[in-house]
């Protein structure tokens, strides 16, 4: 019989209620723990997700020398995430970060390090791997109906105002950390899922509405150019002040075909004409409510990677290159010139 998993939750926030929802569903797994700085908070959540048999912790130490926890999962502000990492690998937890995993690379670097000496399993928050679009569209390039991608494009065009839980915090630079990082990581993870070679080098812009209406310490609003190692390029862009509904659009050209979002063209399938699309029936990205997330698949995915010793695919050392595509896209925004990705040492 397997061994029963405990899992402690990092934050109360509301991404990390769809955690413990999550983990509720998962065969062999118990939320044991939850972490707050204020203990009345983590008792209320808690109580909230009726964990009759969980404790409340108000001291990160506490927290993990807890007997009872096999897995972390930290939900706390993106600052956070890189002392937190390494308090729970060191300790020998495995653990669930959500993104971005770091502000810079020189933490993300420790990170790194100290979770491939303590040899402990991690799983990183790019959840949307798991929806239905993406597997389809994962499994029609792993059958060649597009042939070999030449250029993708991806977006996230999400307005995070004060009618988002993490506004407050969310619109400083410290915090926050940019566009990219604090949220259209998820599109720029999307393309290099996709694309399946690391990026070599980008270019970015990025502004600010007029009069910057949310308070933006940061451009809310940026579109980059990669150059990949094959020889392909793409674009990725992410908007956090839009006014308009949610969209993740998603185009990749191949010498075969060309995906559009849950459509397809294929040089494969001869009863389409060059003017039609055949449509996947998928669920798509069309929520950031993260109880839309398909936090389960990713979840289930982690523990049974647990119980078996495989890796990830979504682990820390692999998705070390999301964020170094993004520290790059930082430095060219600043620097306003093309910039070569870092890779992190270890990876």
């Amino acid at each position: 019989m397997s061994k029963h998993l405990g899992v402690g939750i990092i934050g109360t926030g509301w991404v990390a209620g769809a955690h413990i929802d999550n983990f509720k569903k998962i065969e062999g797994c118990e939320v044991t723990a939850v972490l707050s700085r204020d203990k009345a908070r983590a008792a209320a959540k808690i109580a909230a997700h009726g964990l009759a048999e969980a404790r409340a912790y108000d001291e990160l130490d506490g927290f993990l020398a807890d007997a009872d926890l096999d897995i972390v999962v930290i939900c706390s502000p993106h600052p956070m995430h890189p002392d937190e990492t390494i308090a729970a690998a060191r300790a020998g937890k495995h653990i669930v970060i959500e993104k971005p995993v770091a502000l810079d690379a020189g933490r993300l670097a420790e990170m790194v390090a100290e979770v491939a000496r303590a040899g402990v399993q991690t799983s990183v928050c790019f959840e949307l791997r798991w929806i239905g679009l993406f597997e389809n569209i994962k499994a029609l390039i792993a059958q060649g109906h597009v042939g070999k991608l030449y250029y993708g494009e991806t977006a996230y065009f999400h307005g995070c105002g004060p009618w988002y839980p993490q506004y407050p915090w969310n619109i400083k630079k410290e915090m926050g950390g940019g566009s990219f990082l604090t949220a259209g990581c998820h599109a720029l993870d999307a393309l290099l899922w996709f694309m399946d070679s690391r990026v070599t080098s980008v270019m970015a812009m990025g502004n600010y509405s007029a009069d910057n209406p949310l308070g933006y310490e940061y451009e809310p609003n940026v579109a980059a150019l990669l150059r990949f190692a094959n020889g392909s390029i793409g674009k990725c862009a992410s908007s956090i002040e839009c006014r308009q509904p949610y969209q993740f659009p998603i185009l990749l050209q191949g010498d075969r075909g060309t995906i559009d979002g849950n459509r397809i063209s294929s040089l494969d399938w001869p009863g389409l004409t060059k003017e039609q699309w055949a449509t996947l029936p998928s669920s798509l990205p069309d929520s950031g409510d993260v109880g839309d997330h398909p936090y389960l698949g990713q979840l289930q995915y982690f523990v049974d990677c647990i119980r078996t010793g495989d890796r990830p695919h979504n682990d820390l050392a692999s998705c070390a290159h999301v964020h170094e595509v993004m520290f790059a896209i930082q430095t060219a925004l600043e620097e306003r010139r093309e910039v070569e990705v870092q890779r992190t040492p270890g990876t």
